[in-house]
């Protein structure tokens, strides 16, 4: 059969990522930092089957039925009032299977092959997966503790243009960055959008982590900005995600941006999706509107925040001397820099006969400029025994 495959489906990769989790998963005695995953502890478990039951009885004869591409209304205003934004209006946000379907969506409605999107490099491998798949080329943009660098991407900008490239759009994830755990200051976001705005190239920013702050001020997002302080509200389009609050397995997100942008992302989920379940979106609205959402947020906070504690206590106790590595003030990762000496993809074959993960820093490069002395490790699955003893069985492999 593999003849009739489409040159696309030829030459599509498996995501290392996802094949990682396979081969670590349900291995005896195995520690793995290498998923995005959140903590089963953090499930609401009960609440959601209480929840489910009670909207299938009460409101089935709705839900159960063919929902809107677009979304349900009800849980629509929920996420406003939510989101604080209630002055949105409906054609400015859409419901999405998971914060990567509105990524998808969004780069379907701007990308023809060969096009370019600007990039963190390193990024969210998932992401970029999901923007090459519509035939994109990702070009990074080297970042420091603050995220993307404004001169390099000034720099970039004008090299591509001059060459007569054809840039769409800048992809950010100004939070808790997926894999550093960075934060853009305030600044920098200031920073950002004056280029934007400079060279007209709109910007998706992805917020799957905000909500997960553990220390210091939360910051106004990219896409708030440019609608009150440059007075622009179609030069930011936003993804969030609940994945990482209520659960990955709901695939349940939201994008908000210009209805000139939302539009035709919607035209793409009535091609493919046709809709967001219905009965776990009116689910994830009764249980905001119950008010069990800032209390559920707060009580993951607390779980994750001794665990960030606990690695960056082992990683400062086991580490050898010239290893950096990055002080999150939430989310789920963090991120690891060796001296070039150290290859993390000959390393983790290692790391994994010796029954502790991560997902090596290649990974999330753009093609062509990877770095092979870096890693990530994610804090939120392993509880604080199993963090402290699998930094030590990593360092001992340095």
């Amino acid at each position: 059969m593999e003849e009739l495959y489409s040159k696309t489906t030829a030459s599509m990769q498996h995501s290392f990522i996802r094949e990682i989790l396979k081969v670590t998963k349900g291995v005896p005695g195995m520690i793995s930092f290498a998923g995005g995953l959140p903590s089963p502890a953090s499930f609401p478990k009960h609440l959601l089957a209480e929840l489910f039951s009670n909207v299938i009885t009460q409101e089935g004869d709705d839900v159960l039925q063919y929902g809107a591409s677009d979304g349900d209304l009800v849980f629509k205003n929920i996420i406003k009032d939510f989101e604080e934004v209630p002055y949105l209006s409906d054609d400015e946000i859409m419901i999405t299977v998971g914060s990567t379907n509105g990524i998808y969506f969004f780069t379907r409605t701007l990308i023809d092959p060969g096009d370019i999107i600007i990039c963190e490099a390193p990024g969210f491998p998932g992401s970029l997966a999901a923007m090459e798949s519509c035939g994109a080329r990702m070009v990074g943009v080297e970042m420091d503790e603050y995220g993307m660098v404004p001169e390099s991407l000034k720099v970039t900008l004008e090299k591509l243009i001059s060459k007569g490239e054809s840039v769409k759009f800048i992809y950010a994830i100004p939070e808790f960055q997926n894999p550093t755990g960075r934060t853009m200051d305030l600044n920098r976001r200031r920073a950002i959008i004056e280029i934007a705005v400079a060279f007209k190239i709109p910007i998706l920013e992805d917020q799957p982590y905000r909500e997960l702050r553990f220390e210091g001020e939360r910051i106004i997002t990219l896409w708030e900005l440019a609608r009150t302080e440059f007075n622009d509200p179609k030069l930011v389009t936003i993804a969030k995600s609940f994945s990482k609050i209520l659960g990955p397995g709901l695939r349940l997100g939201f994008a908000a941006g210009p209805p000139e942008i939302i539009k035709p992302m919607v035209k793409w989920a009535q091609k493919s999706t046709v809709s967001p379940d219905c009965v776990t979106q009116r689910v994830a609205a009764r249980f905001i509107e119950q008010g069990h959402m800032h209390q559920h947020v707060q009580n993951i906070i607390d779980l994750y925040h001794p665990r960030r504690d606990a690695m960056i206590k082992a990683l400062k106790t086991h580490m050898p001397d010239n290893v950096y590595w990055t002080n999150p003030e939430g989310g789920m990762f963090i991120w690891v820099a060796f001296d070039k000496s150290v290859d993390t993809d000959k390393l983790f074959a290692r790391a994994v006969e010796n029954k502790v993960a991560f997902i090596p820093g290649s990974k999330f490069y753009p093609k062509g400029i990877m770095k092979k002395n870096e890693l990530r490790l994610n804090f939120s699955y392993s509880n604080e025994e199993q963090i402290l003893e699998g930094i030590r069985r990593l360092a001992g492999l340095l």
